[in-house]
This record gives structure tokens, C-alpha cells and sequence, in this order.
């Protein structure tokens, strides 16, 4: 970490100083870990994140730098929106592991759309289920349609968890010095991951459609 170059009190983030409450202009190429004072990792305490963004947001809050001039207080106003969007990358584990395959070198969500092949039998069968319930969720059989997706639900979330979970160590271990590690493959992962979101949303949704039905 670097120090304040008024105060040289040891900055715990770029955006502003906690010693002297100077707020400083940042450039737009900082990463979310670069914002937070944090090297990149897949796995963090979000505890501490929370802690530490609550911190920051009361420092950078433009109420409190209203008397020190309009400079001041403009850069609050943009740390603060800065500070808010790396926390939002940072305490979705699925957003912090996407944009770490992107830190790493590679490919972005729209370079690499394919999925582990070894998890397509499944999605076939996940589609194969969602569209039978879409079909039953408004008709006389709403509330079996309406207990099957939420089985369904259940399934996909112990398995967004076991992908996920797997995603982040091989991140971790992607992030040592000297590791080469199959980029796409991780992309890939990550792709997994959003189908399984999209389908989470869907079976809800067809839970709460056959739940409207019931009388």
C-alpha cells in the first residue's frame, strides 16, 4: 500500500486518505480489488469487505466535505459511485470470478459462450424439466408442477454451489506466481454458473405461477 502524500498516513484505498480526509482524483483503469486496497483473490472475507466499504463510504460521503470547495466534493460524489460498483463485483462471488478470468488474461462472457461438456447432459435435462413445468404450472396439475420446481430449485442451488466452489479454488490457485492455468476452461465454469442462475430465476418464477393457482 502507498502513503498519503500530505499526511503520509499508509492509505487503505486510493480514493482517500482516513489520516488527513483528502479525497483524491483515481483513474478509471482501477480495479475493484485496486479500490478496496485488496489483492485480487477468489476467495474473501465479505465481512471485512463490508466493514472496509462501510468505512470508505463514510469518508467519501459529499455531506461530509460540503465546506471543502467543489473539487472536494465532486470527487466524493465520484469515489463514492467507484467504491459502490467495485463492491458490487466483489461481494458476488460469481461477478469477482468472472472478472478474475478476465484479470488473468481470458476470454470475456461473449468470447467464450460454451459450457464444461461434461455439464450439457445436464442442462439438457434441467431445459427438458423447466419446459414441462412452464407447460403444467397454470393448469389442474399447478400445485405438483408447483412442488417440482422447488425440488428443481433446491437441485440447482447444491449445484451452483459445488460449480462455484470449484471455480474459486482453481481461481486461487490461478493467482500464484507461476501457474498457467486453461482460461477458457474457467470461462466456461463461469458460464455454467449464469446458466444455472437463468434457470434458478425460471423455476421460481414457475413456483410462484403455480402457487397463484392454488386456491
Amino acid at each position: 500500500m502507498s502513503d498519503c502524500g500530505h499526511c503520509h498516513e499508509v492509505l487503505v484505498s486510493p480514493l482517500a486518505c482516513a489520516g488527513c480526509e483528502r479525497i483524491f482524483p483515481v483513474p478509471k483503469t482501477l480495479s475493484p480489488f485496486e479500490v478496496f486496497g485488496m489483492p485480487p483473490a477468489a476467495h474473501i472475507d465479505r465481512g471485512a469487505l463490508r466493514k472496509r466499504l462501510l468505512g470508505l463510504q463514510r469518508l467519501l460521503h459529499p455531506d461530509f466535505h460540503g465546506q471543502a470547495g467543489e473539487t472536494q466534493q465532486e470527487l466524493a460524489e465520484h469515489n463514492t459511485a467507484e467504491l459502490n460498483a467495485a463492491y458490487e463485483v466483489l461481494h458476488d462471488e460469481a461477478k469477482r470470478a468472472s472478472f478474475l478470468i478476465r484479470h488473468l488474461g481470458g476470454p470475456t462472457e461473449s468470447g467464450e459462450r460454451q459450457m464444461p461438456q461434461a455439464f450439457l447432459m445436464e442442462v439438457m435435462e434441467w431445459n427438458e424439466t423447466l419446459e414441462a413445468l412452464q407447460a403444467t404450472s397454470t393448469g389442474s396439475n399447478a400445485q405438483q408442477a408447483g412442488a417440482q420446481a422447488a425440488e428443481l430449485y433446491a437441485d440447482l442451488s447444491v449445484e451452483r454451489v459445488r460449480v462455484l466452489d470449484e471455480l474459486l479454488d482453481a481461481l486461487d490457485d490461478a493467482l500464484q506466481p507461476g501457474a498457467k492455468p486453461d482460461l477458457v476452461s474457467l470461462r466456461r465454469q463461469s458460464n455454467a454458473i449464469r446458466y444455472i442462475d437463468r434457470a434458478l430465476a425460471e423455476a421460481s418464477q414457475i413456483r410462484l405461477q403455480a402457487e397463484a393457482q392454488q386456491p
